[in-house]
């Protein structure tokens, strides 16, 4: 039953999430046009207007009004100067080959100028891709063709923004909030004992790489836009983005060291109800996610936490010293995050202007722009940088992606090895791996799903409706799940190949042959040309030890000044947690990498464990920086964790400096 509970409530997350709407308004943005020229009796145009619309889809990742605009002015030329450069080489493989070298090298050096503007590099190369098969007789209309697509698109996109300014962020709000019921899941495995330490923070630290991501996104997507700002609307959602920050903090501090815990805890069975507390902590913070005006709250939980905490309280009167501490600590976060549960879920009946809010000058300092111009080009051209080396990967896969076409018969179908090797391969070997199995699975998948509804259905115009909901999983399961994604797509793909060309064995057959060989390209690929991260991850060490000590410095001086200062906190740890999250990140890139896997990595999964621990007790101890509770800690209790941090800061440091990777 609870199973049935957990599937259902993942698909309806999934249904009402961002995707699912984006997904509908790209499946109608890139099918109502097509359909109506189709019927006007221009088939070719149809499918062109089509493929414009929807490849310019899958560049408008989620943003504000802002983000819309920017994707729209680099689309529109970027694909047009594609497409008619493509459809004019395409007359003479001695042409395109050097375009395809070319344009993979470009495209990829795309990715420097964020990730908005990297996906339409990306997208750049499957139009390419698209247009050897397409293969167009006249370059001109055909490549103003694709623009109006790309243009009626972004039109349809920029409208919808207008309309709903905070969509994306409502969306990624609710996201954050369901990762951080996971990290409290996680946090519970700190209190049971028969779950090793390390590998608790490892898990930790992995959920700690998303809601990091997420929260940058938030800020990304509200702090840009000061006319939003200006609204009141705009003013409750800054509220609740910090609250949910805020609430992240909460969540992630200690005021003791987890084995400390677990040692004192243990003997008197109070372990157990931490665990319940947690548990029952993380559906409620999971309630926030559908945290609206018009979903109110009902408190089903209320009473068995309230139980579960009398529990906890009994247990704790019956103590002393250090024990009592102990619980008395964990007794009070966990009110506090009660507390902060409730007064985020009222936030609509508070009065904005009473609230404490980051100041509007404040703002810039709080978010990361990416690189702009020439000289952030110039930086990356060398092997230590990661984008570099691994587009001039890419513009040898696609040269030898196209000498492989030359060399077979059906060129124009050598497209799906250019695709295969724009989708798959991947800077890291490990998620060019991973690429590899769910494109390959998919499309085997995929091919079987579109042959079975071939033969069960006859109807064209029912195929041809199976296809365009195909269509609708494929974008629905996009960023989610590329794996059923890709299942999806190439169903629709049979279905439509089957009613437009209708030699669908050979077209399969060809399919198959031409992907496993850019699946192969791909892999071989990360050889030719490795990109070795060992260097930059002993700088996120070194990086991630100085934002900690930083922000350990600035908690301190405002403990013993009685101070009180948030928008210094925030930023310090803003910055040591983002530190983190790219140390976390690259490190788990680097296990994966071939000949990687027997290596000692003891040194660097305890450095891991550590400044997991040492940024969690810093921010256990920054909580008593505000006005309420300064006066709680006394001030021999004060020195004697300050220097019990800074010998962990020392320990890890010298973490640091033990590696031999």
């Amino acid at each position: 039953m609870r199973n049935f509970k957990s599937i259902s409530q993942r698909i309806f997350q999934l249904i009402s999430g961002e995707n699912s709407g984006d997904a509908l308004r790209n499946v109608l943005t890139s099918i109502v046009p097509s359909i109506v020229i189709f019927y006007w009796g221009y088939l070719d145009i149809a499918i062109t207007v089509g493929v414009g619309a929807l490849l310019s889809s899958l560049t408008d990742l989620p943003g504000n009004r802002r983000d819309k605009w920017k994707s729209a002015l680099w689309c529109i030329p970027l694909f047009f100067i594609s497409s008619i450069a493509t459809a004019y080489a395409i007359s003479s493989p001695w042409l395109l080959l050097p375009l395809l070298i070319i344009a993979a090298f470009a495209c990829t050096m795309l990715s420097i100028f964020g990730s908005r503007i990297g996906i339409i590099g990306t997208m750049m190369l499957i139009l390419i891709s698209f247009i050897i098969g397409l293969w167009p007789s006249n370059p001109i209309p055909f490549s103003l063709e694709i623009t109006a697509g790309t243009m009626w698109y972004y039109l349809v996109s920029i409208v919808q923004v207008c309309i709903s300014p905070f969509r994306s962020l409502r969306h990624a709000m609710s996201d954050g909030f369901r990762s951080m019921s996971a990290l409290l899941r996680a946090k519970a495995l700190c209190y049971d004992e028969q779950i090793p330490i390390e590998t608790a923070y490892r898990e930790l630290g992995r959920l700690h790489i998303q809601v990091s991501e997420q929260q940058e996104a938030m800020r990304f997507l509200l702090l840009r836009e000061k006319n939003l700002m200006n609204v009141e609307e705009g003013k409750f959602w800054l509220n609740q983005v910090y609250e949910l920050i805020d609430l992240y903090e909460l969540l992630t501090a200690i005021d003791h060291d987890y084995e400390l815990i677990r040692n004192t805890l243990a003997p008197i069975e109070a372990l157990e109800s931490i665990r319940k507390l947690i548990i029952q902590l993380a559906e409620e913070v999971n309630s926030l996610a559908k945290n609206h005006k018009n979903y109110p709250y009902n408190a089903p939980n209320k009473r068995p936490i309230d139980d579960e905490l009398q529990r906890l309280i009994a247990i704790r009167d019956r103590q002393n010293g250090q024990t009592a501490a102990i619980l008395d600590a964990t007794i009070g976060n966990i009110r506090s995050i009660l507390d902060f549960i409730q007064q985020i879920r009222t936030a609509f009946n508070v009065d904005i202007s009473r609230r404490n809010v980051v100041k509007e000058n404040e703002y810039q300092h709080f978010i990361s722009l990416p690189p702009k111009g020439w000289k952030a080009v110039k930086k990356q051209l060398t092997f230590r940088s990661t984008v570099f080396p691994f587009a001039l990967r890419l513009a040898v896969l696609f040269g030898l992606g196209g000498l492989v076409g030359l060399a077979l018969p059906e060129y124009r179908y050598t497209y799906w090895v250019l695709l295969t090797i724009a989708i798959v391969a991947r800077p890291g070997f490990a998620t060019t791996q991973k690429r590899n199995y769910q494109r390959i699975t998919g499309t085997l998948t995929g091919i079987l799903l579109g042959i079975l509804l071939l033969y069960t259905i006859s109807d064209v115009a029912v195929l041809l409706l199976v296809a365009a909901i195909c269509l609708y999983g494929f974008f629905l399961f996009n960023r989610p799940n590329y794996l059923i994604s890709v299942i999806f797509v190439t169903a629709a793909i049979v279905i439509a190949l089957n009613s437009y060309d209708g030699n669908i064995e050979d077209i399969l057959g060809s399919r198959i042959v031409f992907t496993l060989i850019g699946s192969l390209l791909a892999t071989i690929g990360y050889f030719f040309i490795p990109i070795r991260q060992n260097k930059g991850m002993l700088n996120l060490a070194g990086t991630v030890t100085r934002t900690n000590k930083a922000y350990f410095q600035i908690v301190a001086a405002q403990l013993k000044a009685h101070t009180f200062d948030m928008y210094t906190i925030r930023l310090a740890r803003k910055e040591a947690q983002t530190a983190l999250a790219s140390f976390s990140d690259t490190m788990n890139q680097l296990q994966k990498e071939p000949g990687n896997k027997k290596k000692d990595w003891s040194n660097v999964n305890k450095f891991h464990a550590l400044a997991y621990r040492i940024n969690s007790l810093i921010i256990g101890l920054s909580m008593y920086i505000t006005p309420q509770k300064q006066s709680i800690l006394a001030s021999q209790q004060l020195e004697d964790r300050l220097i019990d941090l800074d010998k962990l800061l020392t320990q890890l440091n010298d973490l640091s400096d033990s590696w031999e990777i």
